[in-house]
């Protein structure tokens, strides 16, 4: 399931993507990475929220890598290739990327590639994938800002999912 994931995503950002110009769009890129990568090093086995299950080809860790170093960047491409400028058509935009998002967590869900743990469920990973949408953007418009605002959003999932941070 995951390698048809990585699949297509490959191609669709080869065929639709902006891959010549990806210079513009490696600061987000590695905005999501690097989030993703804290992520795994705050929660780490014990603290987390959600999870990557093993795959028919891929065991955990190394979906975590194709996840970040491949799907990731295919997903922030493609997003950013298309992002209007008009205010009215981003908020459209914007839900129609949270939906695709969610409908991937829902396939992955359904498929029990993806599970919830310590308080975290689908309709948070549903919210999740909105507000990861909107945050790519913010951070493509105004990296800085967005940094700022994602440590305020760390901070609150770890507060109220009662995250305890690692001790070494």
């Amino acid at each position: 399931m995951r390698v048809a994931l990585c699949l297509t995503l490959v191609l669709c950002c080869w065929k639709f993507g902006d891959v010549k110009n990806w210079r513009n769009y490696y600061p987000t890129i590695l905005y999501l990475i690097v989030n993703n990568l804290l992520y795994s090093y705050f929660v780490g086995e014990k603290n987390v929220l959600w999870k990557l299950e093993p795959d028919f080809l891929l065991n955990t860790s190394f979906s975590f890598l194709v996840q970040n170093f491949i799907n990731f960047p295919c997903i922030v491409i493609l997003f950013l290739t298309y992002l209007p400028k008009s205010p009215k058509k981003v908020i459209t935009y914007l839900l129609i990327s949270g939906a695709i998002l969610a409908g991937i967590e829902t396939i992955m869900f359904i498929a029990g590639k993806v599970s919830y743990h310590n308080g975290w469920n689908y309709g948070w990973s549903v919210a999740f994938n909105f507000l990861w949408a909107i945050m790519l953007r913010f951070h493509y418009l105004k990296p800085i800002p967005a940094w700022v605002v994602s440590f305020l959003f760390t901070a609150f999932f770890i507060i109220y999912f009662h995250v305890s941070l690692p001790k070494h």
